[in-house]
């Protein structure tokens, strides 16, 4: 048998002999490494229905607020559609016994278009129900669930602040972020908005559909340039109005999961840190409760380097074997969330590379200081029991 075997025999004997210790040692990684694990899974999943939101909605749309200019938007060039929004949230709806408060918005046909919002019932506002401020409305998921939760919603009637709208249509399906559930909101024509329902002379904002993203820096420049120009903004004065492009977005709507999950992160690594020091604590308690085995290891012939090597990878095993524990707890945790609906994750090879190289980092640093008590120990004090 070589050295190297007759080690890794004396190491399993060892965490074996002591399973309990081994037991608390690996149970402190695993509580970092599940934290981490999970943080991963659900940041990766929620990272990607973000981004999946964003380029349904958002790539090649520009947002603009200015509180009117609608239809001069539509010389600029690589501007295909343009539409205006009205907006207010906490609107009462009533279906029977049932109620929902949700937010509107008052749009144009083109609408649905420059937002990618396709229907699964009905249809979308038309020309004649903008020209005749029709008391129509097309309903969010969401919203349809709440209402008619077993289906059947378009040509019924609902009451919106108490008057009555006639169901059109109802939005597929799109989804949520952490801040914004884009399924939970209702829209009519604008002209029912603001002459009927908000009695509103202004727009919230005006969205914008160009033909080609890749110029969409130059077009937004046009459209601040123009705005300056109907608003008589003088050289130097700040713009009275916001021009919203797919890039500011996309920014926005990562904020928030990057600073959640940036925080879950830094818990996940105190919690290793934690492990790593549960380690070294409890192997320094064992070194002193070993000294006669080891001892009797250098009576026999073990080299310095034989002991240092056993105390590194007897830590080392134990912090990869937490490792192997959390990442199973964390993954799993993640896959429950997901299954219940409260976060999106996705199980890929990161959490196994990450946990893998932080187990190996843990097991290694925290170990050293044991192993180096351990290989200097006096052979001669140690069989006596006199070893501190």
């Amino acid at each position: 048998m070589s050295r190297t075997q007759r080690i890794g025999r004396d190491v399993f004997a060892s965490l074996l002999a002591h399973k309990q210790r081994a037991f608390l040692m690996m149970l402190g990684v695993a509580v970092g490494v599940a934290v981490l694990s999970a943080v991963i899974a659900i940041g990766q999943g929620t990272s990607a229905r973000v981004m999946e939101l964003v380029q349904t909605h958002n790539l090649d749309m520009i947002m603009v607020r200015a509180g009117g200019d609608v239809q001069v938007f539509a010389q600029i060039p690589n501007v295909e559609l343009v539409s205006g929004t009205q907006n207010k949230r906490g609107i009462n709806l009533v279906y029977e016994d049932r109620s929902a408060v949700t937010r509107i918005f008052g749009v144009e046909p083109n609408w649905a278009d420059i937002r990618h919002r396709s229907l699964i019932a009905g249809e979308f506002i038309s020309s004649a129900d903008m020209a005749s401020m029709a008391r129509v409305t097309v309903l969010g998921d969401t919203v349809a669930k709440a209402l008619f939760p077993e289906g059947g919603a378009v040509g019924r009637t609902i009451r919106v602040e108490n008057e009555p709208y006639v169901v059109k249509g109802v939005f597929t399906q799109v989804g949520s972020t952490t801040e914004e559930d884009f399924d939970d909101r209702l829209v009519i024509p604008m002209t029912t908005s603001a002459r009927r329902l908000l009695n509103r002379n202004f727009l919230e904002q005006i969205v914008l559909r160009v033909a080609d993203t890749s110029q969409i820096p130059e077009t937004a420049e046009r459209v601040r340039a123009l705005l300056r120009v109907r608003h008589n903004m003088g050289q130097g004065r700040p713009d009275d109005f916001f021009v919203r492009e797919p890039s500011d977005v996309s920014d926005a709507a990562f904020k928030t999961p990057k600073m959640l999950f940036s925080l879950m992160g830094a818990i996940s690594l105190v919690a290793l840190i934690g492990g790593g020091l549960v380690i070294m604590n409890l192997m320094l308690i064992a070194v002193s409760q070993r000294a006669k085995e080891i001892g009797l290891r250098r009576a026999i012939g073990a080299r310095t380097g034989d002991i240092t090597q056993q105390f590194l990878l007897e830590s080392l095993f134990v912090a990869l074997m937490g490792g192997v524990v959390g990442v199973a707890l964390g993954l799993i945790v993640a896959w429950g969330l997901d299954a219940a609906g409260l976060v999106v994750s996705r199980i890929t090879w990161l959490p196994f590379v990450v946990a893998f190289a932080a187990c190996t980092l843990v097991g290694l640093a925290f170990g050293v200081q044991p192993a180096r008590k351990a290989a200097h120990l006096d052979p001669a004090a140690s069989l006596s029991g006199r070893a501190a």
